[in-house]
């Protein structure tokens, strides 16, 4: 949620009281620089689509995917004659599971699938937003909960894609990874021990606990990890309490120092002066900002 406050929030109404908004929109289309808390999926259906994040635009030609993860600053700008597929859903849907909640405070600001990569992943994506778009137009018994079913099913797809695995971890951004079967059970191992690092943030885990619930030792067990995560047990730690902070400080009315405690400092100063040298700005600065959007 890098830079969430320099943009304007975008109020969204969901229709038939859900948990969900699919629209298929035409034609030219443009809406400034704008954030939410939910989650918006974008596909374009024919033609190209244009998402400005930060100071990037990304371009997606006819059926790639993007997923913006909530509070992401975006700006949308659509060809006429174009069609895309817009679908809006509740961040909680995700939160209220905790395998989840653990690994969204890793999900990237925003993801794509291309169409072109004939990844399998995308082809079964593809799949499950087209069902999506019939559960929203048809209205049959039990559609939200099959709407509900697709966005788990959706999301747990890409959580165990590849693709998404390189992204969330920064050391491997830009490189393949090799030896896939070879890989393989390290791969699953480092998810399986960040995901255990996530769920228990607040009970001052140690390099020396999460070596024995990997099964290595003290020393092989850091340098594996820092191989396959991309940065230090300590940094790695540091950054999932920063970003389990701001989520708790965007959510609940909570006060700084029982912030601090849920997500694993040992005092408000350090909790302080830890966010401060991430965001260059105090905890309550950042939650007044985002309170100043709300009025």
């Amino acid at each position: 949620m890098k830079k969430i406050f320099s943009g304007f929030r975008e109020n969204i109404t969901y229709p038939d009281s859900s948990n969900f908004r699919l629209l298929i929109q035409r034609n030219s289309y443009h809406i400034d620089p704008h954030w939410h808390p939910c989650v918006e999926i974008i596909m374009p259906l024919s033609r190209d689509y244009q998402v400005k994040i930060e100071e990037e635009t990304y371009h997606l030609d006819k059926g790639d995917i993007m997923f913006l993860h909530s509070g992401t600053i975006h700006a949308l700008t659509g060809p006429s004659k174009g069609v895309r597929l817009i679908f809006q859903f509740d961040v909680e849907i995700l939160y209220s599971l905790r395998e989840f909640q653990s690994l969204l405070f890793s999900f990237p600001s925003f993801f794509i699938l291309r169409r072109n990569l004939k990844d399998p992943t995308y082809t079964a994506a593809e799949s499950l937003l087209l069902s999506a778009i019939w559960e929203s137009r048809h209205k049959r018994l039990l559609w939200e909960a099959s709407l509900y079913a697709l966005v788990l099913e959706l999301y747990t797809l890409l959580f165990r894609s590849s693709a998404l695995q390189m992204q969330v971890f920064p050391g491997k951004e830009g490189r393949q990874i090799s030896g896939h079967q070879e890989n393989h059970p390290y791969q699953e191992k480092f998810l399986a021990v960040c995901q255990y690092l996530n769920q228990n943030l607040s009970s001052g885990i140690t390099l020396e606990m999460a070596a024995s619930y990997a099964g290595f030792s003290k020393f092989h067990f850091s340098r594996l990890f820092k191989d396959f995560v991309g940065v230090s047990f300590s940094q790695y730690v540091t950054m999932q309490r920063v970003h389990k902070a701001k989520l708790l400080l965007l959510t609940t009315q909570a006060s700084i120092t029982d912030i601090a405690m849920e997500a694993g400092f040992n005092s408000s100063s350090t909790f302080n002066r830890v966010f401060y040298q991430s965001e260059k700005m105090s905890p309550t600065d950042f939650r007044q900002s985002q309170a100043k959007l709300k009025n």
